[in-house]
């Protein structure tokens, strides 16, 4: 057995003891002996107690484990930092040697939002973050995240780095931080929200999800869940300066939503909302504790002992956080409320950069009062695990090929690791150009056709994938609405729309015919933009791909939505008056 695999059964170990809570099965001594053992594997080396004295210091007991919850958040108010288990000599690490911050605790002290006029809504992605505001009933806010962030443009990098400085930087400077160190062998944490996405359940706080020493080269223990915390405040305080910007009271206590992809199950979107909604929760904590001290770097002490902080406090600001809403559910609220046709059937595709969510929803108008009504036909609610992302990879993959990059020395490791902090600007310069001339970290240059790369064979295989996911999609529903959509004069709409949809595998998704179950559909894209829109920025429109989700998730009210029936033209549907989160969504 290699050190690697080794490291993995012991982090499964640990994180087993910490969620199952076996008291008296192991000792704190034998638990202390397997996390030097941990730290021992993951550094490569042996490992002796002053070397691990910082790490363990900081981790978690099996004392912590036992008064939080799945998510590291406490559900007792003002849960001690230690309680006995084997012995009234026990006790859980100290968290004193981690520095003293004072928390913002303004958001606790009130018991209701602002301004129950303004909705705010937070698109967490996996490469790039987006938000949009409403003022009911009719003020749009375009939040421009990246002037906010010292930068340009509406999003904000998914990003964060630690470097050896102790400090975290966030979005843009991240990236920036993270170019210097090309030969160091150092990673930047990317495609975070990959840690919700990929998995089903789990304690994000254990010990299979500490960071490494690659990604945390600091001495405190960090883990994926303080990650997707602090930068959902990172998030948060962003936004919520945007919003002010836009001269709305007190934006700090707006009402917020968050979008989600179509989790695969039913227990996947019941663990992972749950996450996600005490950890935005936390987050407005942090980015209270934190605002407007971002750029530059925190230390990164300070941000685990606000974290640490805010694990122990009972009450956390829910009263801020509204529904989670499947991402193609807030699409589908601004494409489909324009139609005006008396039924149309939309396939919404929404592309991300880790996800691929589609959903098939049928609009009814009804000329004589002008009311729309949508339907959505919940078998056909299918996400699929590969987005932009898995392009990004490939470009690698290709690259690598190309030079012969050796992963078994070094060198070829750290070429390697600095092609893939650029791999997203190579990747959008190639399918904007047709065209990439690249420059390796070694001095190596090289040349990249858009054509050539889309005939590799990987490459070809992922295009397959992704129409094998939409065919699924409308695999899954009932032969009868087959049969309505291969209809004479009948065109499934399909709505392009995610930072990822403009690429070449995914722009075929709306044309021409798709067989399923021997009925031939003809699919038609269309312009998924909301009229309100035309009143709107032209710098807006043309980044409403990206934000389709954040602006969808912000209406005040959908149209009038139903759960179809399960055969098309027959039965009773059943009614649900919507309000975003509210709809019955149920993955396939």
């Amino acid at each position: 057995m290699d050190k690697n695999t080794a490291a993995i059964l012991i982090a499964s170990l640990m994180e087993r003891i910490e969620r199952d809570q076996v008291i008296g099965a192991v000792s704190s001594l034998e638990r202390k002996a397997l996390q030097l053992a941990l730290l021992a594997l993951q550094a490569g080396g042996d490992a002796d107690a002053s070397a691990a004295a910082e790490p363990v210091a900081n981790a978690p007991s099996p004392a912590s484990a036992a008064v939080t919850g799945g998510n590291g958040t406490s559900p007792i108010p003002n849960a001690p930092t230690s309680v006995n288990i084997e012995d009234k000599t026990t006790s859980t690490p100290k968290i004193a040697s981690l520095p003293q911050v004072s928390l913002a605790l303004g958001s606790i002290e009130r018991e209701e939002v602002t301004d129950p006029e303004v909705l705010l809504c937070l698109d967490f992605g996996t490469a790039m973050s987006k938000a949009f505001a409403t003022v009911f009933p009719d003020k749009y806010l375009d939040l421009e995240l990246g002037t906010e962030a010292g930068r340009q443009g509406y999003t904000l990098p998914s990003s964060v780095f630690i470097g050896d400085d102790g400090k975290a930087y966030f979005g843009f400077e991240a990236i920036e931080q993270s170019q210097d160190l090309v030969d160091s062998g150092r990673e930047r944490l990317d495609s975070i929200k990959g840690w919700l996405s990929l998995r089903r359940e789990g304690n994000l706080d254990g010990e299979a999800c500490v960071l490494k020493p690659a990604m945390n080269p600091t001495g405190f223990r960090l883990t994926e869940g303080d990650l997707i915390r602090i930068y959902l405040a990172y998030l948060t305080d962003v936004a919520e300066r945007s919003l002010a910007f836009q001269s709305v009271k007190e934006p700090r206590y707006a009402k917020r939503r968050f979008a989600r992809p179509c989790w695969p199950d039913a227990a996947q979107a019941k663990w992972a909302d749950g996450l996600m909604r005490s950890m935005l929760a936390e987050a407005q904590i942090l980015a209270d504790t934190f605002s407007d001290r971002w750029a530059g770097g925190i230390p990164v002490g300070e941000l685990k002992s606000a974290v640490e902080q805010i694990k122990a406090v009972g009450k956390r600001p829910e009263y801020l956080i509204d529904d989670g809403v499947p991402e193609p559910v807030a699409v589908a609220a601004g494409a489909i409320a324009d139609s005006e046709n008396l039924r149309d059937a939309f396939m919404v595709v929404d592309v991300g950069a880790g996800t691929t969510d589609f959903g098939l929803f049928i609009s009814t108008h009804r000329p004589e009062d002008g009311e729309i009504r949508v339907f959505q036909v919940p078998a056909s609610i299918h996400g699929l695990m590969q987005a932009g992302d898995k392009v990004d990879g490939l470009l690698r993959g290709y690259i690598a090929q190309r030079e012969s990059i050796d992963l078994s020395d070094n060198s070829g490791r750290l070429i390697l690791a600095d092609l893939n902090r650029r791999i997203r600007g190579l990747k959008e310069t190639l399918f904007k150009t047709g065209k990439l001339e690249y420059a390796l970290a070694d001095g190596t240059v090289g040349e990249v056709k858009l054509d050539d790369f889309l005939a590799d064979d990987k490459v070809m295989r992922f295009a397959q994938a992704v129409e094998a996911g939409f065919k699924k999609s409308l695999d899954a529903v009932d032969e009868t609405w087959l049969r309505w959509l291969a209809m004479d004069g009948v065109r499934l709409h399909v709505v392009l729309t995610g930072g990822s949809s403009p690429l070449p595998m995914m722009q075929v998704l709306g044309k021409g015919p798709i067989d399923v179950k021997g009925h031939r559909i003809l699919r038609q894209a269309v312009d998924p933009r909301p009229q309100w829109m035309n009143d709107m920025p032209v710098e807006l429109e043309a980044v409403y791909p990206q934000l389709a989700v954040a602006i969808g998730g912000a209406a005040e009210t959908m149209p009038e939505t139903l759960t179809a029936p399960p055969t098309f033209g027959g039965g009773g549907s059943r009614h649900h008056g919507y309000v975003a989160g509210n709809l019955r969504i149920s993955g396939s």
